[in-house]
């Protein structure tokens, strides 16, 4: 009894001492799986399969009713996206044009519609005063 608590004392300071040996020793008491299990024995009841079979090959009118399938779903896809860059695009470089061309249309129609406004304005003027002249 006496050389058990005297070995268990010095376990205990050679664990202070050396922390690896503590972690080992606590460690130890974790079980472990020490027996090999065969996976195939527990599922014998799922089929494997073994052989590999080629698919036959396509006809030709089942081959061109896919191409068209798919190109199909892939531009119904891509038309948002395309449509998109295409806004973004065109708004970031057509709308400064836009605005320019606008812009010179404006100068020369300013000009071009005071002159006519003017024209208006003087046969209006010209016309009453011969009215008034006229007496009436």
């Amino acid at each position: 009894m006496a050389d058990d608590d005297l070995l268990s004392k010095a376990d205990a300071l050679m664990a202070r001492h050396n922390p690896a040996r503590a972690t080992a020793a606590r460690h130890a008491e974790i079980p472990v799986l020490d027996e090999i299990v065969n996976p195939a024995a527990a599922s014998d009841d799922l089929p494997l399969l073994t052989d590999y079979v080629p698919p036959e090959p396509a006809e030709e009118a089942q081959t061109q009713a896919l191409i068209a399938s798919m190109g199909t779903a892939l531009l119904a896809e891509l038309q948002p996206r395309i449509d998109a860059l295409i806004r973004e695009r065109l708004q970031g470089s057509l709308a400064p044009l836009v605005e320019g061309l606008v812009d010179e249309l404006r100068g020369r129609l300013q000009p071009l519609a005071r002159e006519i406004l003017e024209a208006a304005i003087h046969g209006a003027v010209e016309q009453e005063l011969q009215r008034r002249k006229s007496g009436g």
